[in-house]
């Protein structure tokens, strides 16, 4: 049983010809019972996908 799942998240910042994809398509699931840590460099968008969530 999947207690978190996003299917085909995108979040684009800025308008265009500017625009910073800081997801693009992105397909995510947690089962109950597992144990997952986002981890990532500094921008490249590990905290976007957790407040997205």
């Amino acid at each position: 049983m999947s207690i978190l799942q996003t299917i085909d998240l995108k979040k684009y910042y800025g308008t265009e010809p500017n625009i910073t994809r800081a997801l693009n398509g992105v397909n995510f699931t947690v089962e109950q019972g597992e144990f997952v840590a986002v981890v990532g460099t500094s921008g490249s968008g590990d905290y976007v996908k957790i407040r997205l969530s």
